[in-house]
């Protein structure tokens, strides 16, 4: 069986951090981790050693409101499973001819490339930045392969 992941209360500065073992330093103050530091909390995969030490380092009287906001993040991030980031590379892909140049339509790429990123960001778990920085015309005249 896997070993477990530990989450760890340093002696030291009181923060909690993840490790399977010891033997290492406090990445918040550097104080060396031994048999002696408690264990808080155990967690079967690296997501939910992720999501045990943020708690564990949120005060107490935050951790409800801020548990509920977590689950409420990972509804929305659930339900937007269904797009696929392939579908934006497959429509750009057709823009494509057989030796990889792209279509002189630039301002349907741009369109479509624009619409791509917009869904992209809206979807993302991660901020992205608002526009998509795409040389597409140069690429395009230069004869370079775009895709």
């Amino acid at each position: 069986m896997a070993e477990s992941w530990k989450v760890f209360r340093c002696s030291a500065c009181g923060m909690c951090h993840g490790r399977k073992s010891v033997g290492h330093n406090c990445p918040h103050c550097g104080q060396r981790i031994n048999e002696s530091t408690p264990v808080v909390d155990k967690a079967a995969n690296s997501t939910e050693l992720r999501m045990k030490v943020l708690m564990a380092n949120t005060p107490p009287e935050l951790r409800e409101s801020l548990a509920k906001k977590l689950s409420d993040s990972n509804t929305l991030i659930n339900s937007n499973k269904s797009f696929n980031s392939a579908f934006g590379l497959r429509e750009l892909r057709k823009l494509v001819d057989d030796r990889g140049n792209v279509d002189p339509l630039l301002f349907v790429v741009e369109t479509i490339l624009e619409n791509f990123w917009d869904q992209l960001r809206d979807r993302s778990a991660v901020p992205l930045p608002q526009k998509l920085v795409h040389p597409i015309n140069e690429i395009s005249h230069a004869g370079r392969r775009f895709l």
